[in-house]
């Protein structure tokens, strides 16, 4: 069978009848460690002296076209139904056995079959955002009980791989304390390189016991079951004065101006204003200034950075800083299947802040763990270890962590053959995941 990419598969069998008399109720069944490949039904009925019949069958998970997982909608009177290899496949080189039955026992000897699935290639969520106070509240870039908060978010596809049905959410973690007006958007359909934009919008209680708010911030493909998310504390804080000072600034020098969502120097820069550009000021804060950025919506700049004089737009462009994206992983393993008890896995981690640590799990079970913590890159992270593999399917992931709270994965799937090259039976059970028949196999 060919490498595919996962989309819509056929597996195509054909019976030729050598014999000198017909063949009754000819049919086979396949069997595979991969869910999608297995149990799959071909029927050829009655093969006469000296023909050859031919049977299909699609392969992956099938479905009535055009209907949703759990919907309770009726079904369309005549709708197609349509199997599919998922498209969150990973690689992966799987066996299939071709067991044949008929009438009578002369049913053809078992088939097998080799398949490799290469997986999509994945997208990768970068994003920026903003907290602003700007639908109902003082507008000094603080957050106070009764305030009504816009959160802009811009999110890129910086992977290498089309994003499918993806969506932006905003979680309430602080019960009582959030109420979510718009918390939800549609951001499908990216590939790599485009752009979404989203305002969330929520209210903050009037009352309350707690000095600081939770929200948890996600960026998800339900088809790739690719996610970047992360937990937002917001901090409620006493609220200050600025002074309303209206008239054109601009960036003063060619370094351009970073824009912040509060004026404070250790608040978060979501953009940066190129040299030259010009806004308009609305007010100044200490040693900050705000500034319009279209709309309702403003930041705050140095005003170290900025000097009086230009023409701004009504929505003044400016560079988004994406400083939140989990990290990217490339994994190398040597073979895809192999009769050997081991294999090498070589991976390489890399990410925009800095990386905390990277692991390898074989099933449910770590087998490596590397910190990032004296590395002379922080930013840069290389593994290679020697896994040991169990009879048939090993599911192996490599883990990266740019934080508790931002990991990537990456999973590949490993088949070990017996010394001949035969398909040998995944063990079912966690207890046997590391039993040899040869007794040498240990844990890294």
């Amino acid at each position: 069978m060919p490498t595919s990419r996962p989309a819509s598969r056929t597996l195509k069998v054909t019976v030729k009848n050598n014999g000198k008399m017909p063949a009754y109720r000819v049919r086979a069944t396949t069997k595979s460690d991969n869910a999608f490949l297995d149990k799959k039904e071909l029927i050829f009925g009655r093969i006469n002296a000296g023909q050859a019949k031919t049977a299909t069958a699609p392969l992956g998970w099938c479905e009535v076209e055009g209907r949703k997982p759990g919907t309770s909608a009726p079904l369309v009177s005549n709708a197609p139904r349509i199997c599919r290899v998922p498209k969150d496949s990973v690689t992966r080189s799987d066996g299939i056995k071709v067991k044949f039955d008929a009438t009578g026992g002369h049913a053809p000897a078992d088939a097998e079959i080799r398949t490799t699935i290469r997986g999509l290639d994945r997208p990768v969520f970068s994003y920026a955002y903003q907290l602003a106070d700007n639908r109902s509240g003082n507008g000094d870039g603080r957050v106070q009980r009764g305030e009504a908060l816009t959160m802009y978010l811009t999110v890129k596809n910086v992977g290498r791989g089309k994003a499918y049905e993806t969506q932006a959410n905003l979680r309430n973690l602080s019960g009582d304390g959030i109420l979510l007006r718009d918390g939800r958007f549609d951001i499908s359909n990216m590939n790599p390189g485009d752009v979404r934009k989203v305002a969330f919008s929520f209210d903050v209680a009037g009352q309350g016991p707690d000095n600081e708010l939770k929200v948890e911030l996600s960026v998800s493909d339900r088809d790739l079951r690719e996610v970047a998310s992360e937990k937002i504390k917001i901090a409620l804080e006493q609220p200050l004065a600025p002074v309303a000072q209206p008239g054109p600034v601009h960036a003063a020098g060619p370094q351009g101006a970073m824009l912040l969502d509060a004026p404070d120097a250790s608040a978060r820069a979501f953009g940066k204003l190129a040299g030259g550009a010009a806004v308009r000021r609305l007010a100044k804060v200490g040693d900050f200034t705000k500034v319009d950025l279209g709309g309702s919506r403003f930041a705050f700049v140095a005003t170290k950075d900025i000097t009086d004089g230009g023409t701004p737009a009504a929505t003044p462009a400016f560079e988004d800083i994406y400083g939140h994206a989990p990290p990217m992983i490339d994994v190398a393993p040597a073979a895809l299947a192999t009769r050997d008890n081991h294999i090498k896995i070589g991976a390489t981690a890399s990410d925009g802040i800095r990386l905390l640590d990277s692991y390898v799990f074989v099933g449910s079970r770590k087998v490596f763990y590397k910190s990032n913590a004296s590395s002379s890159d922080p930013k840069k992270l290389s593994l290679e270890t020697d896994v040991t593999l169990r009879p048939g399917v090993n599911v192996i992931t490599v883990f990266a962590r740019e934080s508790p709270d931002t990991v990537s994965r990456k999973t590949i799937v490993v088949r070990r053959d017996g010394p001949a090259g035969e398909l040998l039976p995944t063990p079912t059970t966690e207890d046997s995941l590391w039993e040899s028949k040869e007794g040498d196999d240990e844990l890294p």
